[in-house]
């Protein structure tokens, strides 16, 4: 049964996850950066004779889901996912599929995709490029939500997380304007001193084919290598992978999501 993790349990965590922080890349990011001080996460652990099969993290409204020894107790997992009601639940492709199948007809649809790492650096001219001010968050907002994956946000809350993160140095957003708009962002939704997660990598509908997303991720990457980042993204498209190859960005594991 699942219970919710104390302070003095946080190591614990930690060790739990140990380097294999790519299959549960926003769990152990959020966990590292906020700890259980963060009234919009919660973190719960399941154990049986002190042997952890499986931690569970809600920040706002997405759950993410890590099991290191692939021995979870799906029905503890079902039980928590009825009563939080995530709008989106994360975790390695093999859990997605069993959660998938014992759910059965429910309000949630299966994806699947990948984790890829950066493993070399790709430069181009980038001088259009800008890093996004607080006034732009809204529009930023709007372009993520009018885009495929805004079914999973309401405008006010992203809004509240983007400024959230860029408060803490949590997260950054670069984009390109045309005439006062912003036609391509790119942003990391998680940073830690050692990890980043490129992330609403969008550029709108009537400007794609110009190179756009490239130049902004060429850009945003490349100042987090410098910084000595390794930078991770999660891609579930087929069409998004001739960019990420040609950034550089190699498959670290495979990856799901129910929505």
């Amino acid at each position: 049964m699942f219970k919710r993790v104390e302070i003095e349990e946080e190591s614990l965590i930690k060790k739990y996850i140990g380097t294999e922080y790519d299959k549960c890349l926003y769990l152990y990011l959020d966990f590292v950066k906020y700890g259980l001080n963060n009234e919009n996460l919660k973190f719960w652990l399941d154990a049986e004779n002190e042997e952890i099969k499986c931690v569970i993290l809600k920040y706002y409204s997405g759950m993410h889901i890590f099991s290191k020894n692939k021995n979870c107790n799906y029905e503890n997992i079902i039980k928590l996912i009825d009563e939080e009601k995530p709008s989106v639940i994360c975790a390695e492709k093999y859990l997605i599929e069993n959660l998938s199948d014992k759910l059965g007809e429910s309000e949630y649809k299966a994806e699947y995709g990948w984790v890829r790492v950066l493993s070399k650096q790709y430069t181009c001219e980038n001088s259009i490029v800008k890093k996004a001010e607080e006034s732009d968050f809204e529009e930023i907002s709007n372009l993520i939500i009018n885009d495929h994956m805004g079914e999973f946000y309401e405008l006010d809350e992203l809004v509240c997380q983007i400024k959230e993160r860029e408060d803490d140095n949590y997260g950054r957003n670069y984009i390109i304007k045309e005439e006062g708009r912003i036609i391509s962002n790119a942003s990391t939704t998680a940073e830690i001193d050692e990890v980043a997660v490129l992330s609403n990598v969008i550029t709108d509908p009537s400007y794609r084919g110009k190179g756009l997303a490239t130049i902004v991720c060429s850009k945003l990457c490349n100042d987090l290598i410098d910084e000595g980042k390794k930078v991770y993204l999660i891609n579930y498209t087929e069409e998004s992978t001739g960019l990420y190859d040609k950034l550089g960005f190699e498959i670290s594991c495979e990856i799901g999501k129910l929505y």
